[in-house]
């Protein structure tokens, strides 16, 4: 095994990956130890999701809906911390972080998937944008789909959806991460720093979110 992120060996490695943080209530999508390295994986909780969970925004959302942190705190927020939004670039390195985890998450089941993923030359600038901090800003879309608080159904279960994400493959051949955070959809292209398919994609499908676009779409 090594690291997606650093291609090292990282088979010493002990601490799985959770896609999402747990501070944003995620306990269900995580990759398998070793997919993301030890070094790694501290270094994206430290250098790029605490600045998004502090700020002003993320936790007045994570006070609002009683999300608590890995030691079982609810941050705190009052009217005067405002609600200013992460830093573009903050924001845009761990979508790009995300994207390349939602990758692997979609294809653990297929033999060779590391090799295919660290390999890759077509996610290296992704994967240094992500990891350290390399080159411009990679651009990504944002709208909302929801509120945030949102009660949906399914069966005789009520819920509120804290986050979802999926791959986005267009006709052009271009991978992009569509996720949701809070009902927020955001969509940031794999490849390359330009959104321009997946803007002919929302166009060719009447602006549905591709979360919920049918699969033969």
């Amino acid at each position: 095994m090594r690291c997606i992120f650093c291609k090292q060996d990282s088979s010493t490695s002990v601490s799985v990956e959770h896609i999402i943080p747990e501070s944003l209530g995620n306990i269900d999508h995580v990759l398998p130890v070793g997919a993301v390295c030890d070094g790694c994986n501290q270094y994206f909780a430290r250098k790029v999701e605490r600045q998004l969970l502090e700020s002003p925004m993320f936790r007045l959302l994570r006070a609002d809906m009683a999300i608590p942190n890995k030691r079982g705190r609810i941050p705190p927020w009052v009217p005067t911390d405002g609600t200013d939004r992460p830093d573009y670039r903050q924001m845009g390195r761990f979508l790009a972080k995300v994207g390349l985890e939602v990758l692997a998450f979609k294809t653990l089941s297929v033999p060779g998937w590391n090799n295919e993923l660290v390999d890759q030359p077509a996610l290296e600038e992704l994967r240094r944008f992500a990891r350290y901090n390399e080159g411009p800003d990679w651009p990504f879309t944002v709208r909302s789909l929801h509120p945030v608080n949102a009660i949906f159904s399914d069966g005789n279960q009520s819920f509120e959806l804290l986050h979802e994400f999926d791959i986005l493959l267009t006709r052009s051949s271009e991978a992009c991460l569509a996720v949701s955070i809070f009902g927020i959809e955001m969509v940031l292209n794999l490849g390359c720093r330009e959104n321009d398919g997946f803007r002919r994609w929302l166009e060719e499908n009447n602006w549905v979110s591709p979360l919920y676009v049918p699969r033969d779409a």
